[in-house]
């Protein structure tokens, strides 16, 4: 589990919000985001669900794509602002005040490829089918989607221990933020069900954690 506990209590700092958590993930969270873009072509106009500080979506502007990112949270958004300033981003790295409810009022198939990471598993099952189902329509044909995030082992020993590490943390993730979160007992099988064709999966972390690539059907 990628310290779910620590990235609630660091988002009320997000001006070190990314540093702290390359920290306590000792990198891995930093490599994840790398990992999601290195999927995505240059030139491809991108949507980011949920894009915190702003770090995936510079990221993925630096493969020479551009981005549209939304977030819900206001003082993340402030420091993404700020990395667009200084990293020199204008033009290429938009930003909008929007949680996933949002998602209905974007244009259909207006985005080469749509990207989330350690979203999904904050949501409820009818907001995730929610949120996949516009992702795939917002899709161009063969359009790409690329998740990261927390999900079920697929082994009951892998569940079995991932649930020992998993709930101490979580209580002391509630008794912090009020928030909770549950790894997603079926990734792939959501996704096929809003209709994508699924390109491949990567699991680390003790299977509980993935890397999923699907495109749109053309």
């Amino acid at each position: 589990m990628f310290s779910y506990v620590f990235m609630k209590i660091l988002e009320g700092r997000p001006r070190s919000y990314d540093r702290r958590m390359d920290e306590l993930s000792r990198g891995r969270v930093r490599a994840m985001k790398q990992t999601v873009a290195s999927e995505i072509p240059s030139g491809t106009h991108v949507l980011e669900v949920g894009c915190g500080t702003g770090e995936l979506a510079a990221l993925i502007c630096a493969r020479g794509a551009t981005v549209e990112a939304v977030d819900r949270n206001p003082s993340m958004l402030a420091v993404a602002a700020r990395r667009i300033e200084e990293e020199e981003l204008d033009g290429r790295l938009t930003l909008c005040e929007m949680g996933v409810e949002g998602m209905d009022g974007l244009e259909e198939q207006s985005y080469g490829a749509v990207v989330s990471t350690l979203v999904l598993s904050e949501l409820t099952d009818d907001q995730r089918r929610y949120t996949l189902k516009h992702a795939f329509r917002v899709l161009e044909p063969a359009g790409l989607l690329v998740i990261a995030d927390e999900v079920l082992p697929r082994s009951r020993a892998g569940r079995f221990l991932h649930a020992l590490t998993r709930v101490p943390m979580l209580a002391a993730t509630y008794l912090v933020s009020g928030a909770s979160t549950r790894p997603i007992p079926d990734l792939q099988g959501e996704v096929l069900g809003a209709g994508f064709t699924i390109d491949k999966e990567q699991r680390s972390h003790g299977d509980a954690f993935a890397v999923l690539v699907a495109h749109r059907p053309a």
